[in-house]
């Protein structure tokens, strides 16, 4: 597997990188949270977008961008707009989602941007062909808030995200029992071994909690915390994640 660097990160070697969601509905507070990250452990900060109030309004969407970027000073700044259909917050056509994506990448402000897989194939080479243009880094995700998917469907998926120019191929699913766990610690190591760009999974809710914190071992490129506000079930204190981090390197390097 290849390695990936955004500025000064880079993914798909030594601990995996933390990312931490900014969530806020307004622009003051959005902004007061972004400015703590560089005082945190954290590597990657991602707005989620569908938490913003008026994302969808031209006028407004992409307001926030340059006092992200300031405010956070260096860390790299992941777009995401989750749309509803993969547990995002907020309803949007697929128009009004692709749109915004263009918008996103062509702002000049952020440095990765999250394209989901089923948006389908043809808006998903469009966009990433756009933001590879752009000097943009493309997580291409898959997300699964009801099951977990046999690992051979798992595999697939993300074969099929590097296929489509994947810098990252992302899947997050939902597991119903312990061995669904182990299902997608599986198919993260072989792709791991298999693909060539970097991975990015996990198991959500207490029960998948472990894949948060496996990365190292299994091939995950970067895990997500929190601060204050989680995105996704199962999301632990990004401090209290890295110490965690930190203490199964020791383990396994020492």
């Amino acid at each position: 597997m290849n390695t990936l660097k955004v500025k000064n990160i880079v993914f798909g070697e030594g601990i995996p990188k933390i990312c931490a969601p900014l969530v806020a509905t307004g622009y003051e507070v959005l902004i007061k949270e972004a400015a703590r990250f560089p005082s945190l452990p954290i590597d990657v900060a991602e707005w989620r977008a569908d938490w913003y109030e008026g994302i969808l309004s031209p006028d407004t969407s992409l307001e926030p961008l340059p006092g992200l970027t300031d405010a956070l000073k260096g860390i790299p700044l992941l777009f995401t707009f989750r749309t509803h259909k993969e547990g995002g917050n907020l309803p949007a056509s697929a128009d009004a989602y692709c749109e915004l994506l263009r918008r996103a990448i062509g702002s000049g402000f952020i440095d990765i941007v999250d394209v989901e897989l089923f948006t389908g194939d043809g808006i998903v080479r469009e966009l990433t062909d756009l933001a590879h243009r752009n000097g943009i880094r493309v997580i291409l995700s898959s997300h699964d808030f009801s099951a977990t998917p046999d690992k051979e469907e798992i595999l697939n998926r993300l074969k099929h995200m590097e296929a489509l120019g994947a810098d990252i191929a992302k899947i997050a699913v939902m597991p119903n029992s312990p061995a669904d766990v182990l299902t997608l610690l599986s198919a993260t190591e072989q792709a791991f071994r298999t693909l060539s760009c970097p991975v990015i999974s996990m198991s959500m809710k207490g029960t998948g909690l472990v894949s948060r914190l496996s990365g190292e071992i299994f091939g995950s490129c970067l895990t997500f915390g929190s601060v204050g506000d989680a995105s996704a079930p199962g999301q632990i204190d990004v401090t209290e994640l890295k110490m965690i981090l930190e203490t199964m390197h020791r383990g396994l390097t020492g």
